[in-house]
């Protein structure tokens, strides 16, 4: 156990030693994608599992695949606020919002 809570957040939702900030911020700077790492392993799966959501605009990936903006995908799809806001309220974690500048942080 730990006394940090994000760190014990992440352990939680699987990210093992990577905060959904830190995640987040790989996402939308589009350095998630670059590697096969660990580390492009946990951006995926916090996509998948709406821990995360795409970032504000599209990038490549490590094999040259567009990975596209959250705006790119339909509101429900994986990737977009919608998406990810369900699977976190079914699991109650606090639900994520879009501020002014594009940058997706947890409410409250």
């Amino acid at each position: 156990m730990t006394d940090d809570p994000e760190l014990a957040r992440s352990l939680a939702d699987g990210r093992d030693h990577y905060p959904v900030r830190f995640l987040q911020n790989l996402i939308d700077n589009g350095e998630g994608w670059q590697s096969e790492s660990d580390l492009g392993r946990a951006v995926v799966r916090a996509l998948e599992d709406g821990t995360c959501v795409l970032g504000p605009v599209a990038h490549r990936d490590y094999h040259g695949n567009v990975v596209p903006a959250r705006g790119d995908v339909a509101p429900g799809a994986k990737g977009s606020l919608d998406y990810a806001n369900r699977l976190r309220s079914e699991r109650g974690a606090r639900t994520l919002v879009e501020t002014a500048d594009g940058t997706v942080v947890e409410a409250g």
